[in-house]
């Protein structure tokens, strides 16, 4: 007899936000009587991830590793010091239904043969994860998911095989193979074909765990009763050359270690080449996301600017030629170049940015380009007619390729004006978290949603069950859950039904947090109405970033004069080039890790705040307020200060 019915392993790794919400998930699971233990192995976070864990959740048998020993080698720490009948392999960025572990349970004590179920899973803004069921890989299936014809054909049973986008979601099926995010599998089984695999590092492991169940004659399950959420792309960053290289890497140890030499060797040579074109539409496709609006917008100004100059010329000079002896083009590629970088500057291009500040960026780059236009020599002077009338086109252009760019994108991932938001809570909790809305960003209308039928006051403009037919109506592009008054079942439910043109979060009333993902590949949201830091500001960091670069050009003719100072240490010019790198920041937190952990993240500084008040003597508690009050009142004019007060003393900062 087993201890406990179920035993829960999350491995963590800087994901503390959502490491939570994953355990509060679990706390509220309804569980009849069902005896459960919890494990967090943590891989060396520094996020602050020990601390959440001991001080919230006492229950949770927490194991803290010094180093990042592995998906695969975390989990087994973990299931060797349980006692459990079942085991639950979780991601920590996960939320479970409250009857999710229920009804799995009852589910494998009706299948004797059954080794492992897993559950429909659906990302942060409620779109269906295909990896919630699996085949094995085989050469042509791989194929197709490496070379996108399973994204093609997703309903095909010839191409889609990989992800079995031919078998519905919302049935049960026997399948093959599990997504590690969630897979409760019979211990039993464990204790027969053994642990997972250590030589999986990361991904993969779930496949070939699958797989030794298969061969042992146990059935693996999809069981879509039961949904959770699963915020894909919280640890790793799906899109980028690193992560294919460590996935196919993986999918090539499962290779070698379940097929025959001549078929490994040919796998092999597809998994190689799919990584070479992989990553390279990846690289190209990274590269394009940052350039393409920027250079788009450059040409289309310029272009403007031509017809402008055209129709300027021939009405005031009468001269279709004025403007012919003068290097128009380039200045016409300098105004544009203006328009732009204060546009890049003021983070017109960030990633759900699109629309905000384009007005008051394009007249200050045009305050710009008329300071250098009065110092310019007469010949290369156009006219603060065409500067102006420029504005006012390229104010045109960037918001028709603003809106024109915002259709090929899902509208969670590009807006082009602040969202509407509709919060779902009770009176007293939605006031809450409207609150902690309204301290981290802007948004244009917020609605109320009462969570239940019989909720009929003035304050709430409709109920959860009319969301679906209401947020075209209102226009809403932000659903805020209050996870204390809507069942997470009723929360998943409604993402469902409303789709995927909203953006959707889970918030606390209590803990006054809220968080949120809306693309699986990309970094979630978290916001919090305790956490309102100058330097969580895009803008801050890039000012911080130029600044960075300024000082290093200008630090770099009095290398000479430094190297004497810092008594012929070649680290000043390393830091320079650190710095120019962007592995390095002149000035930054002080302290060890964990007195800064919990703040927007920096390079290592050069020379760190406070370092420089030779004769005091601070404790942990010290360097934790002064490195939050760096971060929430941070002041360029501060860093210059303390670089040039610094510097005299850079000796001591070898």
């Amino acid at each position: 007899m087993h201890r406990f019915d179920i035993g829960i392993v999350i491995v963590s790794y800087n994901v503390r936000h959502f490491l939570e919400r994953c355990l509060l998930s679990v706390q509220n699971a309804v569980v009849d009587g069902l005896k459960i233990e919890t494990w967090v192995v943590d891989n060396a976070s520094v996020d602050g991830t020990a601390d959440m864990v001991e001080s919230q959740f006492s229950e949770v048998n927490f194991i803290a590793n010094a180093d990042n020993v592995g998906f695969s080698s975390a989990n087994n720490q973990a299931i060797r010091m349980m006692d459990a009948k079942y085991v639950l392999l979780l991601n920590p960025d996960t939320i479970l239904e409250e009857k999710t572990l229920k009804m799995c349970f009852d589910f494998m004590e009706g299948k004797p043969k059954a080794g492992v179920v897993g559950v429909r899973m659906i990302d942060g803004a409620g779109v269906f994860l295909p990896e919630s069921k699996r085949s094995v890989p085989n050469l042509w299936n791989s194929f197709c998911k490496l070379f996108y014809l399973s994204d093609l054909f997703q309903s095909s049973k010839i191409f889609s095989g990989y992800n079995l986008g031919y078998l519905p979601e919302h049935e049960t099926h026997k399948v093959e193979v599990l997504c590690g995010a969630f897979m409760f599998i019979r211990n039993d089984v464990l204790d027969e074909i053994g642990l997972l695999d250590e030589d999986f590092f990361m991904y993969g492991e779930d496949i070939d765990l699958s797989y030794r169940i298969l061969k042992a004659n146990y059935e693996v399950w999809y069981y879509p009763e039961t949904t959770i959420i699963h915020y894909k792309g919280e640890s790793t960053k799906k899109g980028s050359f690193n992560y294919l290289k460590t996935f196919y890497g993986a999918m090539q140890i499962y290779v070698n270690k379940h097929y025959g030499q001549g078929d490994a060797r040919i796998f092999a040579k597809v998994i190689n080449m799919a990584i070479a074109v992989r990553g390279l539409i990846s690289g190209i496709g990274a590269v394009l996301a940052v350039v393409f609006r920027p250079i788009l917008d450059m040409v289309l100004i310029v272009f403007m600017l031509y017809l402008v100059k055209a129709g300027w010329a021939n009405y005031y000079f009468e001269n279709n030629h004025y403007y012919d002896e003068s290097p128009i083009y380039w200045i016409f590629s300098g105004y544009a170049l203006i328009w732009v970088f204060v546009l890049w500057l003021n983070g017109y291009y960030d990633r759900n940015r699109a629309g905000e500040r384009s007005f008051q960026s394009l007249w200050i780059g045009t305050v710009l380009i008329l300071l250098v236009y009065a110092l310019l020599p007469v010949w290369l002077r156009t006219s603060r007619a065409i500067i102006l009338l420029g504005t006012i086109g390229s104010y045109i252009i960037v918001t028709l390729t603003a809106w024109f760019t915002g259709l090929k994108k899902s509208k969670q991932n590009y807006r082009v004006k602040s969202p509407t938001i509709a919060i779902v809570a009770n009176q007293e909790n939605a006031a809450i978290l409207k609150t902690v809305i309204e301290s981290t960003m802007d948004y244009e209308t917020c609605y109320f949603i009462a969570p239940n039928q019989d909720q009929y006051h003035s304050f709430f403009t409709n109920t959860l069950a009319s969301l679906p037919n209401i947020v075209k109506k209102l226009g809403i592009s932000e659903v805020v859950y209050g996870s204390e008054d809507v069942a997470m079942k009723d929360i998943i439910q409604s993402m469902t039904d409303i789709g995927q043109n909203v953006s959707f979060k889970i918030g606390s009333a209590i803990s006054q947090k809220i968080i949120g993902s809306d693309d699986r590949n990309a970094p979630g949201e978290f916001f919090s109405l305790d956490v309102k830091y100058k330097l969580a500001d895009f803008r801050m960091l890039r000012f911080k970033r130029i600044l960075d670069l300024c000082l290093a050009l200008i630090f770099i003719p009095f290398i000479p004069f430094l190297w004497i100072l810092s008594g012929f240490s070649s680290k000043i010019v390393e830091n320079i080039v650190q710095v120019v790198l962007g592995h390095r920041t002149w000035v930054g937190y002080t302290g060890q890790q964990q007195d800064y952990h919990f703040l927007p993240e920096l390079p290592q500084a050069v020379f760190p705040i406070n370092a420089n008040d030779i004769g005091i003597i601070y404790d942990q508690k010290d360097f934790k307020a002064i490195n939050t009050a760096y971060a929430r009142n941070y002041n360029i004019w501060q860093d210059v200060k303390i670089v040039l007060t610094s510097a005299l003393s850079i000796k001591r900062y070898k």
